[in-house]
């Protein structure tokens, strides 16, 4: 068994059946294995909400299936995850709006800067029709999400040399995620957008490379960033959450009471993670205080600025027809329903 494991490791396969008698096979031994990729390090909340997924997966089958958790992209960086789902070998990461609108663009909308304040517009859009509909547009790309509302955070912005108004971005390297719409904010917000692997971050900070950084106050800390770089700036400019996706090929070939069983316990932990999450932000801002960072507040006019400069971005990608026409118009208001 150990070896039949050991050789699907190599192959890159997330689910497999384990061949053998169904009546030998002990109640312990994994019927299907899911590989489970995310960026996160080890001890961070969605990392801890992973291993609770793959605890409450493994309980409810009756350990039929196992989650296979693999923090700090140890099994490839996502676009080649992605790739490996539409190839047919079953791993499952943790995709954003961003990332997901290479496949259906409507969904880059939830990833738009200040789109929303509080936490319960997530769920407001999740279960709304139109989610229905990317999600079932996805599928038809060779992608399932299989779970959804996992908070990632409330994206805040660290830098080498204090940022106190909009003035201050000006010129400022700011590393970003690779993709459109976190490129397109940044540069519309006075800065040079800088996209690189968040791996490589730390390493640029320190050499100057970048001068800045963004990302939830959680993400920062747990990647020591504030060892190279000592303001942090609440700008709260993405409300972020994620989902995890899975290749439709496979996922189709597992038995339905074990999809269900996924998707259910994919529920709990996102709850889970997203109560770890509000545990631990709320001792972000002391825990970065105490060593050594400085935490800067926007003032109301200053909040303004940064808003006005980047919102813009919506009327922007449906004029050149990135997203459907009235899309943000549309998502307001669900949210405000």
């Amino acid at each position: 068994m150990k070896k039949t494991l050991a050789l699907l490791l190599t192959l890159g396969l997330a689910l497999s059946v384990i061949s053998g008698s169904a009546s030998m096979a002990s109640a312990t031994e994994a019927k299907f294995v899911l590989k489970l990729c995310t960026e996160q390090t080890d001890g961070d909340p969605i990392d801890d909400g992973c291993d609770r997924w793959a605890e409450l997966v493994s309980k409810a089958t009756d350990g039929a299936v196992k989650i296979q958790v693999y923090p700090s992209s140890q099994l490839g960086a996502k676009a080649d995850l992605i790739e490996m789902m539409l190839m047919g070998q079953n791993v499952c990461t943790i995709a954003d709006g961003s990332y997901l609108m290479d496949y259906v663009p409507d969904f880059g909308v939830v990833m738009g800067p200040f789109l929303f304040s509080e936490w319960s517009a997530m769920y407001q859009i999740t279960d709304s029709d139109w989610w229905g509909e990317v999600a079932a547009q996805l599928e038809e790309q060779g992608l399932k999400i299989i779970s959804t509302n996992w908070v990632y955070g409330e994206r805040q912005l660290m830098t080498r040399s204090p940022v106190k108004s909009l003035a201050d971005m000006k010129g400022l390297k700011i590393r970003v995620p690779n993709n459109d719409i976190s490129v397109t904010m940044f540069n519309d917000l006075g800065a040079a957008s800088t996209p690189m692997a968040l791996s490589e971050v730390y390493t640029a900070l320190s050499q100057g490379v970048v001068d800045g950084v963004e990302n939830p106050l959680t993400t920062l800390y747990n990647n020591k960033f504030q060892e190279v770089c000592k303001n942090v700036t609440m700008t709260n400019h993405q409300m972020t959450f994620s989902n995890f996706i899975v290749g439709k090929t496979f996922w189709d070939k597992l038995p339905p009471k074990y999809q269900e069983a996924i998707v259910s316990c994919g529920k709990e932990a996102a709850l889970y993670n997203n109560d770890l999450y509000q545990q631990v932000s709320q001792k972000m801002q002391q825990a970065l205080t105490d060593e050594g960072c400085t935490i800067i507040t926007l003032d109301e006019a200053a909040q303004a600025e940064f808003k006005d400069a980047c919102v813009k971005l919506y009327k922007e990608y449906e004029e050149k027809g990135t997203w459907s026409k009235g899309l943000y118009d549309k998502i307001q208001a669900i949210i405000n329903h």
